[in-house]
């Protein structure tokens, strides 16, 4: 019986539930990016570039509109930053057009004034899905040096058609849901499987799979699938992954060449 009611006012609950973009959000998540092609060129509205303060809280956001060329798309990294054991974790993937400036596509939990992130309370629609597009000083810069989280940064293996798919295909995805917003779920409609539908992984395995549901582990499945440079041990392509922050705060503008420098550095050091 206490099954039973629990499905029924489970049932109830998500009937009743309806997504929505009305505000108020915090304000990191005020503002959602759309993207429209014309030709090779992608014109971002709503690029986000946002700094935080020592406790990880935004304190200077600035959104702006930011183009690029597809025909320049050169390569795509995948990132894996562990805020808790045994392997919670939030992925993104960073696409790099030949500039200083590349471009991420963080999903993630939108969240209104108030909300704490909580990976059981993201079963229950408490927040709603956004992709956040933005540069790596914002996504990456605060969860290396603010938060003091455990970041692998890494090159996707795949032809350059492949990389403007799958930028093409999460752009679609973020302008569908400014038309029609859905919520986050931790387990079906999170930022790791998300990204896993646009690989060739079958998808009872990005729904299904430990190592995907806990996406501290998901480079393990990347490199099963030949995602990941295979010409090295997965132990290794790990390690050199690790970004080691020495040297470079989250404001040096050279923060996108200085992390991907530290992983050809620590992999050609492996080999010696």
């Amino acid at each position: 019986m206490a099954i039973i009611i629990t499905v029924l006012v489970l049932n109830i609950y998500y009937l009743f539930t309806i997504a929505s973009n009305q505000g108020p959000w915090q304000p990191h998540n005020e503002k959602t990016a759309t993207v429209k092609i014309t030709g090779t060129l992608a014109t971002i509205q709503n690029f986000r570039r946002a700094r935080y303060d020592q406790t990880g809280k935004a304190k200077n956001i600035t959104w702006s509109e930011r183009q690029v060329d597809l025909d320049k798309l050169n390569s795509v990294w995948y990132g894996i930053s562990v805020f808790s054991s045994p392997g919670l974790a939030h992925t993104f993937l960073s696409f790099d057009f030949a500039d200083s400036d590349p471009v991420v596509i963080s999903i993630e939990a939108r969240m209104r004034p108030g909300q704490q992130y909580s990976p059981w309370k993201g079963v229950l629609d408490r927040y709603h899905l956004i992709y956040v597009i933005a540069d790596e000083r914002d996504i990456i810069g605060v969860r290396t040096h603010k938060r003091s989280e455990e970041v692998y940064f890494m090159p996707i293996t795949a032809s350059k058609k492949r990389y403007q798919k799958m930028f093409i295909d999460m752009i679609a995805r973020a302008n569908s849901l400014n038309r029609q917003p859905e919520f986050y779920n931790t387990l079906t409609a999170n930022c790791t499987n998300s990204i896993m539908q646009e690989t060739d992984i079958p998808a009872w395995q990005y729904y299904l799979d430990p190592r995907i549901i806990l996406s501290g582990f998901s480079d393990r499945v990347a490199y099963q699938y030949g995602m990941l440079n295979t010409n090295f041990s997965r132990e290794k392509i790990r390690e050199a992954s690790r970004i080691r922050i020495d040297g470079f705060s989250d404001d040096d503008l050279d923060f996108y060449s200085k992390i991907r420098s530290n992983y050809y550095r620590q992999l050609e050091a492996s080999v010696e």
